[in-house]
């Protein structure tokens, strides 16, 4: 009796078992829930050859990561440094990485692998940032380093895509010429960062990140250091600020002029339209403008007039172009609430062609009241470190209002209401406007616009007043 019963536990539990093994055979293995998130990014488990190694030329490199990775825009990414004439193969599958090197490579040449932001891990997506391979084909890693930050010198902001390059002093022609030996992106807060240097001296520049890495053409943003650096151990941080030595011609203007010369062959007259900032009605503060879609010329034979309403010339008032000839600005001491006629003979303007308006034309506008103004006070402090200091309104990028600063209070009677970004211009040659650099065989820095960190909103029919600190 004895003996059956155990029998019947020894069946009971291998029945048990079983039932386990197929249904654990059989479920969807599901992983855990619940818990924290996983927040490490991927690290380096194995490399081969070993990190930092030195008098080896490898043809291949092996990387094995923690985890499993994905890696994400390696062609931005991925620098090799200095560079090579051929990019390396990578090619990346489940934790590892594989980099295949098909150069020659230099003899006693510290050189380092940058992937930036590109591997990250599968499953939360979090980054490795600025994983760095080193490896040397002398007997030392080298260790000098180099960093500093770079601005727009006309708007005193950051753009990303540029790229800091170095070249050797030895060669003066090497940035029209040469694609650079090391070069270092610039992250969003405008710093860039050089390491594994050797102790040598480079010229430095700033370009756009582009094929060629050269400053093939006047119009690509620029920035240049006066003198070479000496790399060390840890190198001055460095200030460069990017300017372009010619503007380029706006897409649309060239789009626009475009359908101009097309509308003009089939009509051939010229067409105008009346720019008026802040609504429907003339600025106080500024001249009237008149647009156009070519370049043009002025008539003196046939003289535009500014009138009232009674059509009776007024005096006092000046015509203009500006320096691109496209824009006609009539100046006046504007009064507030004031009806007036802008009286544009068809000669009087005229293109290259000697295409005219189609005929006489009378434009008739009011000026804004003053209530439609705010006034300002600006309580100043530490504009005295700053060279010829002018204050600047913008919007858009683009300066609405410039006032020179020569005390700690500044007055404003009228402005137009909105949001404005402030900016100091340090105006070298006192002109009162921002001027670019050049770069070629005359060098000369662009003046500097710095951001204030100050936003302010102006009201109308107001009196505004604000505090603002200018930091070093």
């Amino acid at each position: 009796m004895k003996y059956t019963l155990n029998l019947r536990k020894i069946a009971i539990g291998s029945l048990f078992i079983y039932v386990l093994q197929l249904a654990v055979g059989c479920a969807n293995i599901v992983p855990p829930v619940g818990g924290p998130r996983d927040t490490i990014p991927p690290y380096l488990a194995i490399a081969r050859p070993k990190d930092s190694t030195t008098g080896i030329k490898p043809k291949e490199i092996q990387l094995v990561f923690s985890e499993y990775i994905n890696t994400t825009d390696l062609q931005t990414n991925f620098i090799i440094s200095p560079s090579i004439k051929t990019t390396p193969l990578i090619d990346s599958r489940l934790n590892a990485i594989r980099i295949r090197i098909n150069d020659s490579l230099l003899p006693n040449t510290t050189y380092s692998l940058q992937f930036g932001n590109a591997i990250r891990d599968v499953n939360e997506g979090n980054i490795a940032k600025n994983y760095t391979y080193v490896f040397s084909t002398g007997n030392h890693i080298d260790t000098g380093r180099f960093s500093g930050n770079v601005r727009i010198a006309e708007t005193g902001l950051v753009d990303s895509t540029l790229i800091v390059v170095l070249h050797p002093i030895n060669n003066d022609t090497a940035i029209y010429k040469n694609s650079p030996q090391y070069y270092s992106k610039i992250n969003g807060k405008g710093k860039f960062e050089f390491k594994f240097l050797p102790y040598q001296s480079f010229q430095v520049f700033v370009l756009p990140n582009d094929y060629n890495k050269k400053y093939d053409d006047s119009t690509k943003l620029v920035a240049f250091l006066d003198s070479p650096i000496q790399v060390t151990a840890i190198t001055d941080t460095q200030n460069l600020y990017a300017f372009q030595a010619y503007k380029k011609s706006d897409a649309k203007k060239a789009i626009a002029s475009q359908g101009s010369k097309i509308a003009k062959a089939k009509s051939a007259v010229l067409k105008y339209s009346k720019i008026l900032e802040g609504g429907g009605d003339q600025d106080l503060l500024n001249p009237l403008q008149l647009a156009f879609d070519s370049p043009i010329k002025i008539n003196d034979s046939f003289p535009i007039l500014l009138c009232d309403t009674n059509n009776k010339p007024l005096t006092g008032f000046a015509i203009s172009l500006d320096s691109a000839s496209r824009n006609v600005f009539v100046k006046y001491a504007w009064e507030e609430q004031t009806k007036f006629h802008l009286i544009i003979p068809k000669g009087s303007i005229y293109d290259s062609s000697f295409n005219t308006i189609q005929k006489s034309d009378t434009l008739k506008f009011i000026t804004k009241s003053e209530a439609a103004y705010g006034a300002v006070l600006i309580r100043l402090s530490g504009f005295q470190q700053i060279k010829n200091p002018v204050l600047l309104f913008t919007q858009d990028d683009k300066v609405k209002y410039s006032f020179p600063i020569t005390q700690s209070l500044i007055r404003i009677p009228k402005i137009l209401p909105g949001d404005f970004i402030l900016k100091i211009l340090e105006d070298d040659n006192n002109n009162g406007k921002w001027d670019t650099g050049k770069f070629g065989k005359i060098r000369k820095q662009p003046e500097h616009i710095r951001l204030i960190g100050t936003t302010i909103n102006i009201k109308s029919n107001w009196d505004n007043e604000f505090n603002v600190v200018i930091n070093k």
